[in-house]
């Protein structure tokens, strides 16, 4: 699987989890790359991010201490997205 089809397969993976499977947001309208995992982006909170983290970590096979999670809240999708696949993400 090239880096691009996983990147595509976290990024729909962390929409559908905040929007499907959290009802964080609403709807994907508005949502980029650029978009910050917190208010004005994604809008998720503390417990969301660690709840999305552990879900991550399970779905891709990474590893996210406890100590690595705050500083998630300062990414915007894209870039949570590549550090998901830095971290040696498996389809």
């Amino acid at each position: 699987m090239s880096t691009s089809t996983l990147e595509d397969e976290i990024r729909e993976f962390v929409l559908t989890a905040v929007i499907d499977e959290m009802n964080i947001l609403t709807s994907r309208e508005g949502i980029t790359d650029e978009s910050p995992v917190t208010v004005g982006g994604l809008d998720v909170d503390s417990l969301s991010l660690i709840e999305l983290t552990m879900r991550l970590e399970s779905r891709f096979g990474v590893e996210i201490p406890d100590t690595d999670i705050e500083p998630l809240a300062s990414l915007t999708l894209g870039g949570l997205v590549a550090e998901v696949v830095r971290r040696g993400a498996r389809a």
